[in-house]
């Protein structure tokens, strides 16, 4: 009796197998049923994820506000104004316990005028000078008052926060495929010939525009020069 069985792949035991054009393995029809399972399950949990995904590009599109990058913007903000607010805060626990100082300083200046102006009543001997000097002398401590000369606010012209600035790249004008493509590789059918593929399974373009096919069933690698009407094998063709 002819022996058509061949080793399944799962549980390595020589039986009647089925292949899996996928994966390009056997499996005995158990095992078969038990990898189709596999893969359904795989393909319905990817399912669920693109349907999560379509739910938040909806909730993104009704509230745009959401945006994960809308979010360090309001981060740095809050950030942003904490520091500055401290910053305020700082300045003005040092001008409340020097005011005192000030103030005192004034009050002792406006107290000597009192008296002077209390000596001119006394003695009842002023004139134009003397009264313009009382004016001048009430405006300096007046001004001084509201301003004292002793203590400024200096703004630094160097930033205490970070800045932050919003970088945007432009849109490629490569956004629309031509309808009509043409072959580069392949397209002489199904075999192993140079010029044919079989179930070729990945495909990657260097910088010279040479293409790199994973030519999966016939197990090799397999490189097309650019324009060229044939491929030459780089890896594998020996069998599987």
């Amino acid at each position: 009796m002819a022996n058509n069985k061949i080793q399944c792949f799962t549980c390595n035991k020589e039986k009647i197998t089925y292949p899996c054009k996928g994966c390009s393995k056997e499996f005995c029809l158990i095992h078969l049923t038990e990898h189709r399972q596999i893969l359904t399950d795989e393909l319905n949990h990817i399912t669920n994820e693109y349907n999560e995904f379509k739910q938040r590009i909806y909730e993104q599109k009704q509230n745009p506000e959401n945006f994960s990058l809308l979010e360090q913007i309001n981060r740095w903000e809050r950030n942003s104004i904490e520091i500055i607010q401290q910053k305020a805060e700082d300045c003005r626990e040092i001008l409340i316990e020097y005011l005192p100082t000030v103030v005192n300083d004034i009050e002792m200046k406006f107290n000597d005028l009192n008296e002077q102006i209390k000596q001119i009543y006394a003695e009842n001997d002023f004139n134009e000078i003397n009264l313009n000097y009382l004016k001048n002398q009430l405006i300096e401590i007046t001004q001084e008052l509201n301003n004292p000369t002793n203590i400024s606010i200096k703004e630094d012209s160097q930033p205490f926060i970070n800045d932050i600035s919003i970088f945007l790249s432009k849109k490629s004008n490569f956004n629309e495929w031509k309808q009509n493509a043409i072959i580069v590789v392949g397209g002489n059918g199904q075999g192993q010939e140079l010029n044919q593929l079989d179930h070729p399974f990945g495909i990657f373009i260097d910088k010279k525009k040479n293409i790199f096919i994973a030519d999966l069933w016939n197990h090799r690698i397999v490189e097309w020069k650019h324009n060229a009407k044939e491929g030459q094998i780089i890896a594998g063709g020996n069998g599987n």
